[in-house]
């Protein structure tokens, strides 16, 4: 595959599979890259020291990704925390 078809695949691929309980609208358009650079800078982590920090990818998942669950109402309907959006439960 040359880097043309290469480019067009990774544009064109088209549906994003959402994890289940969080907003679709908000999953892949929150901007986290920084925060996790400065994350890793600021722990250090190494090969050698991991299992020192173990649980820093989980705190950091904590922290920073879950305003983009869903909350739920009476109705059923599901509110993203983040952007607000409202949508209807399906069985």
């Amino acid at each position: 595959m040359d880097i043309f078809q290469s480019i067009k695949a990774w544009y064109t691929k088209g549906e994003v599979i959402t994890p289940e309980g969080y907003c679709p609208n908000c999953w892949g358009f929150q901007e986290y890259s920084g925060n996790f650079y400065e994350a890793v800078k600021n722990h250090g982590i190494s090969i050698n020291n991991i299992d020192n920090n173990r649980g820093w990818i989980q705190n950091y998942a904590d922290l920073y990704l879950g305003g983009i669950k869903y909350s739920h109402t009476d109705n059923e309907e599901t509110v993203c925390n983040q952007c607000k959006v409202k949508y209807n439960l399906q069985s």
